[in-house]
Formats: structure tokens, sequence, C-alpha cells
């Protein structure tokens, strides 16, 4: 490397850049003379080692391991290519293996936003170059660049003019545009609603997508036509939605898999990950099977039967005629953002609040108060929290409780500062006390309560409390009832196999919400207390806006 350095201080350095491409492959090693000067600077400063950053860039370096176990599936599946594209190389775990396995490339493309990564990378190159010398190398291309202003039109074209088979591999980051956003990283795309998503749902952060998805979709809508495949390192939910999306964006791409891997053993993070494999050039696949990484095991399909998204195919099957569109409303509970003040404790006939002062209001508008952690566990008549709940409807005007219920009204003013700090957007032009997820149904003496958050459902069935109704948080949904056995009739069927089984072919273990709403609302009960026999009340089906959705359900 000292003769090399030394034959380069009296190059210029597009000299300097025929003599490393013949070393090593590498193409246009140095931009300026200034960057050629900056590198054997470097170099005599023995300054050369560089670290991730995960904060800036969302980056996990990819073992050089795993690397290669990636590319080994990959070669196995879309055969040997000629080229391939790493988006965001980082410190080159993807390119090495990429030289290591496959033995027909003609091209590498790297890209690296982070100029320390990718200097790194080309010096490693050139050292192994240097180390293991061949008579004929590879063209590299590594260039230091936001993935989110490359044009790969060039690119492609030579792919699709030579014939030849390209594979996109890597591990893109797995960070969401919003997280990016608070670390002040400039590592982002053009702000934009990449969903289409309208009003509250973009509000309320259902615009928010991860790094990694939005480059996989960029990627797929480039390569589809062309031979080859793309293996990528991706957060569960990313292959989930991009599975989601193939049915209306219908890319050119089958032999879906994803491969599930161990992220806590490869990367020390807790984090749902696989490796997603697609072909290219194929028809539009639907299907994703799911399998394990190292062993090879085959564990399910999931993705789209007719109009439905399915987490279990062969499971959906033997129980979808129960998934139509639910008769029952189901909501969601209180959202308040305002626990230290409106949720509290009881013990030795005193309320106390987050903040641990005792309370003394008036007790008609303290209700016992389920949260998702105690729906598991519930126990009858025993309750960890008690909830203020000062409207009955939103949009309620509080100022009437200054008459009605002075102590409570004097008690939330004296914290209304707590209140005016709440940072969500739906506050905003509201009641100073607002809350949302309430309404006539909240008060329903009889209610079916599932946890939103936990991988195992659920349902309870809850009676009122010291003639009370018990009130939820909005990490819980409810079904409300006036009648007992109406509610017990549909708590059955809620428990009863064949609502289990379409449960488990539908929800996804590894989702941050493993039970939502629009999962609950294709919950046909009604269907199935007919052929049960069970006798409900039909009449309730018939209110006409009741598969309408409210904005917080």
């Amino acid at each position: 490397m000292f003769n090399l350095i030394d034959q380069i201080r009296n190059l210029s350095y597009e000299e300097a850049n025929f003599l490393i491409k013949d070393i090593s492959g590498i193409v246009n090693y140095f931009s300026s003379e200034d960057e050629k000067y900056e590198f054997i600077l470097t170099f005599d400063n023995n300054t050369l080692i560089v670290s991730e950053d995960r904060v800036s860039y969302g980056d996990w370096q990819t073992p050089k391991s795993l690397a290669d176990k990636v590319c080994d599936k990959h070669l196995s599946k879309f055969g040997s290519p000629n080229i391939v594209i790493e988006p965001t190389c980082g410190l080159g775990s993807f390119v090495f293996s990429a030289l290591d396995k496959f033995s027909e490339l003609s091209e590498i493309h790297a890209l690296e936003i982070n100029h320390h990564y990718s200097n790194q990378l080309k010096l490693n190159l050139l050292l192994n170059a240097l180390t293991n010398p061949l008579q004929k190398h590879i063209d590299i291309y590594v260039y230091n660049t936001d993935f989110f202003d490359f044009d790969f039109t060039p690119i492609i074209k030579k792919v699709e003019t030579n014939g030849w088979n390209l594979a996109i591999i890597g591990n893109p980051p797995w960070v969401t545009n919003s997280r990016l956003g608070k670390n002040n990283s400039q590592n982002l795309p053009l702000k934009r609603n990449i969903y289409g998503l309208k009003g509250i749902d973009a509000i309320t952060g259902k615009s928010n997508f991860d790094i990694s998805e939005y480059i996989t979709l960029q990627l797929l809508k480039l390569a589809q036509i062309n031979n080859g495949g793309i293996s990528f390192l991706l957060k569960n939910s990313v292959i989930r939605n991009i599975l989601v999306k193939q049915r209306n964006e219908r890319f050119h791409i089958g032999n879906i898999e994803q491969r599930l891997i161990d992220a806590s053993s490869e990367f020390n993070v807790s984090v749902d990950a696989s490796c997603f494999l697609a072909q290219f050039n194929c028809s539009p696949s639907f299907i994703c099977s799911v399998l394990d990484f190292y062993s090879n095991l085959y564990i399910r399909e999931f993705g789209w039967v007719n109009e439905s998204f399915v987490s279990d195919i062969k499971l959906y099957n033997n129980v979808s005629k129960y998934d139509k569109k639910s008769s029952y409303v189901w909501r969601s509970g209180i959202k308040h953002d305002c626990a230290s003040i409106l949720e509290l404790t009881f013990s030795d006939g005193t309320y106390t609040n987050g903040l641990g002062e005792i309370v003394q209001i008036e007790e008609d508008l303290i209700y016992p108060l389920l949260k998702s952690s105690d729906v598991n566990n519930y126990q009858d008549n025993i309750f960890r929290k008690f909830i203020i709940v000062p409207q009955r409807n939103v949009g309620d005007d509080t100022s009437r409780l200054k008459y009605t219920h002075p102590l409570a009204f004097s008690y939330l003013t004296k914290h209304e500062n707590v209140f005016s700090s709440r940072k969500s957007s739906i506050y905003r032009g509201k009641d100073k006390f607002s809350i949302f997820g309430i309404g006539d149904y909240s008060f329903k003496l009889y209610k079916i309560v599932v946890s939103s958050l936990y991988k195992t459902i659920k349902f309870i069935l809850v009676s009122p409390s010291k003639d009370k109704p018990i009130m939820v948080d909005d990490t819980c949904y409810q079904l409300d009832f006036d009648s007992l056995e109406e509610a017990t009739y549909i708590f059955e069927a809620l428990n009863s196999n064949e609502i289990h089984s379409l449960l488990q072919s539908l929800v996804f273990k590894d989702a941050k919400r493993v039970i939502t709403k629009s999962l609950l609302m294709r919950l046909d009960l009604a269907q199935l207390c007919r052929e049960k026999g069970m006798k409900i009340n039909t009449q309730r089906f018939n209110v006409s806006a009741c598969h309408q959705l409210s904005l917080f359900e």
C-alpha cells in the first residue's frame, strides 16, 4: 500500500483513478484533487476506521456471515447475476459477499450517503485487491450519494441492453421517515404523502413510512421487467406492506419469499425481520411463502385470497365464510393524552392522580378503567385504574361543569396547562378538556373488550361495577350491549373455534397492533350465532350509520 501511496502522490487524480481501477476494478476512486489529497492525508495519519451511525442514517451494518448467506439464497433462487445494485451499502458487507459468491459478475453499483462509509469501503476494496491480486477485475462503482436523488435509469438500460441477470441486494435502513426527521437526519426522501392518505389519517401518522419500504418499492418499479431478483433484509412489517400494495401496483414479481432471521442474534436489536426475496420478470404474484432463513423450514403462506389479505392462507380457507362485514360496530376506547390528571388510583377510600395529588371531585364523573395490560389479567370488580370522564360525547362543552360539577371543574382548571400542552393536533381548536373515543356506547352496561397490543388474543366480558359502566382506553376495542344475554352469545361466538381460527388466519403476530378495528370489523358474528341457534337483537343492525367508522375508533 505504501508503494501505491507514493505513486499517486505525484499523479493527477485522473491518472490515479486509472491506476487504482487497473489494480482493483474501482471506477473513479477520486472525484477531485482535493479528494485525492484527503485520502493520502488520512492514510498518513492512520485514521482509517469508521463505525456505524444508527441515529443519523438508521443503519445496522450487516455481518459478513449473514450477507454471505443472503447471497447464497439469492444464487440458488435467481441464478448467478451479471450485475449487482446495492442501494445503501454502508461499509460494504454485501459488496464483498457478492464478490465472493457471484462468479459471473461484470459490475457492482454500490450507493452510500455517508461519505465516511463510502471512503472506507473503497479503501477496504483497494486493500483487498492489493492483498489478493487478480489478472482481471470487475467494474466496481461506489457512489457517495443520496438514494433519493440518484438516477438508476442508465444502469437499468445497460441491464436491458446486455440482457444481464440483475441482483438487487442489501439491507436498507430499518427506520421510519418520522424517526429520521426527529433525529435531524438528512437521509430522507422529499416530503410527500406516498400512500395518498387524506385528512385525519395523514395527520395522525398513517402517512409515516419506513425508509426501507420506500427504497424497495422504487427499485421494484425500476427492475421488475428484467431478469434476476431482489434479496433485501427488511422488517416483517415492511414485507407485509409490500404485499398489501402488490394488489394495486401489480409489480411483475413472483416466487416471493419471507425468510425469518434472528435479528437479536444478527444485529443485537429486538425487531421482527426477514430476508425478502422476489424474482423479476414474472406474472404478478400476490402470495408470499414464509420459511425459516437458517433451516429452510416451511411455515405458512400469506397474502391475497380474492379480496382478503390474510396471514395464513391454508387456515383461512377453512373459515373464510365468516370473513365478511361485521354487523356489530367495534370501537376503540377513550383517548385523552393526559394520564397524569385524568387517570386515578384508589386506595383506602382515596383517589390519587399521577402527580401524587389526592383528588376530591364528584363521584359520578369517575369510572373504572381497563387498559391493555389489565385485559389479559382481568378479575371481576378489581381495577388498577379509574378515569375522570369530563364529556359524554365528543365536542361536549365542558364549561357546563362549572355549574353541574364545580369540584371537577376546579380540579381540571387547576391543571389546564397539562391539557393545553398535549401535542396531538386532534385537540387543536377543541374544548380545552376534550377527550376522544367517547359516546353513548361508552356508557352501555355490558361490553366485550379486547386488547390491541398482545399477541395472545383474549376477549373479556365485563358488567357494571357498582352500577357504573367500565371504560377502556384507546389501546383496547369494545362492543357495547344493553342486554347481558346478547353480550353472552356474542362472547361465546368470539371464543368459538371458528372465530379463533379466522383470527389466527388474519392476524400478524409481529405487528405493532395485533388487533385493529378493520380486522375486527371483518368478523361476521351474526352469521355464526344464527348457525348455532343463538338469539341476538337484529334490530341494532338496521341503524344506517352502523358501519360508519368514527375518526378515532
